[in-house]
């Protein structure tokens, strides 16, 4: 496939809690594995369900410092609410559960949005973003629990 310009193709992260945090992108987040590789240390490549993936690899430690300058990984959704209590449910934590903002000064024109962030088990944050069509889409049931 030809590109117009360069698109997200994955995000790689070592971590120390291998097989929770396969686990929780599987079943918190709905990823599929779509390769696996290693002979010392394993690697899964999760796909996001549109191509982009998650790069999981073996063998961090609780010690092992971030690398960059990454503050979170952005997932849009359509259905804020059922995905931050999925994440939550396969034992994510909360950070910020579903909130509403409206940012007024964004340009061209203002951003009015769902979002929220969980933490994976090895402290990576997650956001979830639902973008919605101007302040007469907020609902208070959306960010309830």
């Amino acid at each position: 496939m030809k590109r117009k310009h360069p698109s997200l193709h994955h995000v790689g992260m070592t971590s120390c809690h291998f097989e929770q945090t396969v686990k929780f992108y599987e079943e918190g987040l709905g990823f599929t594995v779509k390769h696996i590789w290693g002979k010392d240390k394993r690697v899964f490549m999760m796909d996001m369900g549109d191509g982009s993936c998650i790069e999981v690899s073996e063998g961090g430690a609780e010690d092992t410092p971030s690398c960059g300058r990454w503050l979170h990984v952005a997932l849009w959704t359509d259905d804020i609410r059922e995905s931050y209590d999925r994440a939550i449910a396969a034992g994510g934590k909360s950070k910020l559960p579903p909130t509403f903002a409206d940012i007024m000064e964004a340009k061209p024109e203002p951003v009015y949005m769902y979002f929220a962030y969980v933490i994976g088990f090895d402290g990576e944050e997650i956001e979830f973003i639902q973008e919605v069509k101007g302040r007469e889409a907020w609902d208070q049931r959306v960010i309830e629990n």
